[in-house]
């Protein structure tokens, strides 16, 4: 029933996008073939919403997506450095409703007019676009980068989090090693 669950929410999640949300660049003189290892690199400085709970998910969505690439972790002296990070921001909620008052003039005679205007909200859950974004290098050279979004309630369970990750993270690393174009 679970892995069930996890299926609908992933083909829920997919079919809500209507354009590509992956986007990623690599250095085309690179051969993807001889790296083996990975390591990830201490941020320098944190972003200032940082949250170290949703930093954790997407280093081991990360970590789990490369070594199905058959890719082994190193805590140093790795072939390739991944940094990452992310950053959220509020989608605008439009649904809304108007109340407005107002009055006339008839024939000859003057009568005032009020005019009140109010929007209230219907939904006030807020929709959250979270974007991530991961970058890899080689002895210091940027080789790959890669970012890509998810939309989620501001209030979603963490298990739906965690899987909106997770899909997203698969996702994106789907394109690492990128495919060489055929000429």
């Amino acid at each position: 029933m679970k892995s069930l669950i996890t299926v609908l929410f992933t083909l829920l999640l997919t079919a809500c996008s209507s354009e590509p949300t992956t986007k990623f660049d690599y250095n085309e003189k690179t051969n993807f073939s001889l790296f083996k290892s990975f390591q990830f690199v201490k941020q320098i400085s944190p972003d200032l919403d940082a949250n170290p709970v949703m930093d954790n998910r997407i280093k081991q969505a990360i970590e789990s997506a490369l070594v199905r690439q058959l890719l082994l972790p190193q805590a140093e002296f790795a072939d390739l450095q991944i940094e990452f990070h992310f950053s959220q921001q509020e989608k605008a909620n439009n649904s809304s409703f108007s109340i407005g008052l107002g009055g006339a003039k008839i024939g000859g005679s003057g009568a005032a007019s009020v005019g009140v205007s109010t929007s209230i909200p219907i939904d006030s859950d807020a929709t959250i676009i979270t974007k991530i974004f991961v970058d890899i290098s080689h002895d210091g050279e940027a080789i790959w980068h890669g970012t890509d979004v998810y939309e989620g309630k501001g209030d979603m369970p963490f298990q739906e989090k965690e899987l909106a990750i997770t899909t997203t993270v698969n996702r994106l690393l789907s394109n690492f090693p990128p495919k060489k174009i055929q000429e």
